[in-house]
């Protein structure tokens, strides 16, 4: 339904915003889902590459959005290398994460030579949970390997994320480190009931994953879900504001005002001016800032999330392209048509045409 402006008087957007989760949106738009998909059962020496980011995904039938692979230690230690960062341990217990899916190397000791991953694992499936063997005759280091990925790739979110998490406990403490090209950074989870959600909530995920039973895959995915949406909502609470980025500009007050109205009403023909005068600032702070933290305009970003709304009803509804324009702010189909296709690579009827044949494909 298009929503006019007498229909949403300006306090009703500002009431509606209270209530507004942008994070959770995305993700629902996106269609974030998890999966296990080996478990590697590793004896000293040994050491591995990951493969690229692109190359990852076409191995792991994603053929477009993002995969954010995941290993969860479950004995032993390991030495992680990521681009031109100093190797950093790994020990029992500790769940590591790769936003953006950055090309890594994981070892039973720094400086040996690495295996790709794809002449040790031939044929990743998701169809059931591999057991995976490899190296010598030392200490073992054993470890669940998942991914998460998105229909979509939300470049703003990703983007905004540092390019290797780890959440662990030492002394009975759960923490969050992180590292990019500034360094490390570590935050103690300070809230008792989620340090404990968390642990038990691993516990199970690796107790499923040894012991599997009845909706295997369903309970792993969900779980692989839960525990990657709290480390988005402990790195937006504690460490946003220091990386910079969407999940900075989410706690911004203008920048964050402006977030919420785009995601709430996105149909509506927002100007500058406007979006400003919501946010109660000039026209041209507006612009500075919300380039600084989102990396693009605010008009930009609108395009952008119209287009992810409009695949998302492409794919998962039956209205037409002129009610689908409609609902995400063209005024006709062919203005509509060409903002698809510029920002998208291909007319919305082609592109619906590609996913809904894909998708008889993938079930036969």
């Amino acid at each position: 339904m298009i929503c006019s402006e007498n229909r949403y008087p300006l306090f009703g957007i500002m009431l509606w915003e209270a209530f507004m989760d942008v994070l959770s949106e995305v993700l629902r738009v996106v269609r974030l889902s998890g999966a296990i998909h080996f478990c590697g059962d590793f004896r000293r020496p040994w050491a591995f590459s990951s493969s690229p980011p692109e190359k990852l995904a076409a191995r792991l039938a994603v053929p477009e959005g993002f995969v954010t692979p995941f290993h969860v230690f479950v004995e032993g230690t390991c030495w992680i290398s990521l681009g031109g960062m100093a190797p950093i341990q790994v020990a029992t217990g500790d769940v590591i994460i790769f936003p953006r899916g950055d090309q890594h190397v994981m070892a039973s000791d720094p400086g040996l030579a690495p295996v790709p991953i794809k002449e040790i694992y031939r044929q990743p499936t998701r169809d059931q949970i591999t057991i995976l063997k490899y190296g010598g005759n030392g200490e073992a280091a054993r470890f669940i390997c998942g991914f998460l990925q998105a229909d979509q790739q939300f470049a703003p979110l990703l983007q905004s994320l540092p390019a290797f998490l780890c959440v662990r406990a030492r002394e009975g403490v759960l923490m969050l480190e992180t590292w990019d090209e500034r360094g490390r950074r570590v935050q103690p989870i300070e809230r008792l009931a989620e340090a404990e959600w968390w642990q038990a909530s691993l516990r199970y995920l690796i107790g499923e994953s040894a012991q599997p039973g009845p909706g295997n895959r369903a309970v792993l995915a969900r779980l692989a879900e839960s525990l990657f949406v709290e480390v988005l909502r402990w790195q937006f609470r504690y460490a946003a504001h220091d990386h910079g980025g969407w999940l900075a500009g989410l706690q911004d007050p203008q920048v964050g005002r402006v977030l919420s109205l785009i995601h709430a009403l996105p149909e509506r023909p927002w100007t500058v001016d406007e979006l400003a005068k919501e946010a109660a600032i000039s026209r041209a702070a507006l612009a500075k800032r919300f380039v600084e933290l989102v990396g693009q305009s605010p008009i930009h970003y609108l395009a952008g999330w119209r287009m992810h709304l409009a695949r998302n009803l492409l794919r998962d509804s039956t209205l037409g392209v002129g009610e689908i324009a409609g609902r995400v702010g063209y005024d006709s189909e062919a203005a509509f048509n060409r903002a698809f296709r510029r920002l998208v690579g291909a007319p919305p009827a082609t592109w619906r045409h590609a996913k809904a044949n894909g998708a008889k494909a993938a079930v036969s």
